[in-house]
């Protein structure tokens, strides 16, 4: 693989990532307790739990909207931060590589620093592939 090529396959995640965001969408299935009030004194509790043949037994809790939507909100805003982090890293990778003497050291300084971030394996090591081939590290 060549110098244009990496880039090109980088500049194709980064292009992916900004695009189609929801592919880190994460979510969390809690079991646990559910207690709805039926309007006068007590409430109704049902058990539940996994799979078919589980024994995984709980209760299921549920909150209103308004309880949620600001914890979602912060973990929307971090995401998208981190998510921007990892879009220019790539595109320094890009930069560095697009020189006629790319900086390994540099290049090499990104990459272990996605690493030992939450980026999946699999884009770190198309990343890494894409320049290992291209320029050697």
């Amino acid at each position: 693989m060549n110098k244009t090529e990496a880039i090109a396959l980088i500049e194709t995640i980064s292009k992916s990532i900004e695009q189609e965001p929801s592919q880190f969408y994460i979510e969390v299935n809690v079991t646990g307790q559910k207690i709805s009030s039926s309007g006068g004194i007590g409430a109704i509790i049902s058990a539940t739990g996994g799979e078919p043949g589980s024994t995984t037994v709980g209760q299921t809790i549920s909150m209103g909207g308004p309880q949620i939507e600001f914890a979602r909100k912060a973990a929307n805003q971090e995401i998208q931060q981190q998510i921007q982090a990892l879009l220019a890293s790539l595109k320094e990778i890009v930069l560095e590589l697009s020189h006629q003497s790319p900086d390994k050291s540099r290049i090499r300084s990104i990459l272990d620093s996605l690493r030992e971030s939450w980026v999946p394996p699999l884009i770190v090591s198309l990343v890494t592939k894409a320049v290992t081939s291209s320029i050697g590290l």
